[in-house]
């Protein structure tokens, strides 16, 4: 899996900042408070590989993505993931599916957050430099 990741790294974020839309502090997808600096791709910057991923994931789900989001923060990534986590409402349950490194010398985690109502399937990024998050809303097939 990790190979596939470091491709699909490789090939989807040579150029994060080209078709970015803003830089957001709210989550269009969740509503969650973002950390400061987010900003927001556009769907030209979600790559085919990127959707497929995120597809995989709903579907170990039995479900699939019906939403996409796809966040680029640069510089303190520890920091980022820890105000992340800190904005992340307490009803929603985090269970990790898989985590590994990518061939840039990266790491990723592959989640999913959950309540009674909303399923959210994402994958995070995340180098010495900067951070990609992707997610999407899970519906059930």
């Amino acid at each position: 899996m990790s190979k596939k990741l470091g491709l699909l790294l490789a090939f989807a974020f040579l150029s994060p900042l080209a078709l970015a839309t803003d830089f957001v502090s709210t989550s269009t997808l969740t509503g969650f408070q973002l950390p400061k600096g987010a900003l927001e791709l556009t769907d030209e910057d979600f790559s085919e590989e990127m959707v497929d991923l995120l597809d995989t994931t709903a579907a170990d789900l039995k479900g699939k993505c019906q939403y996409h989001e796809l966040l680029y923060w640069d510089g303190k990534p520890d920091v980022i993931a820890a105000t992340l986590n800190r904005a992340i409402p307490k009803e929603f349950k985090y269970k990790l599916l898989d985590v590994g490194e990518t061939d840039d010398g990266g790491t990723y985690e592959q989640f999913v957050l959950t309540t009674p109502k909303m399923w959210i399937a994402g994958t995070w990024f995340q180098s010495e430099a900067d951070v990609t998050l992707a997610w999407c809303t899970v519906v059930k097939k």
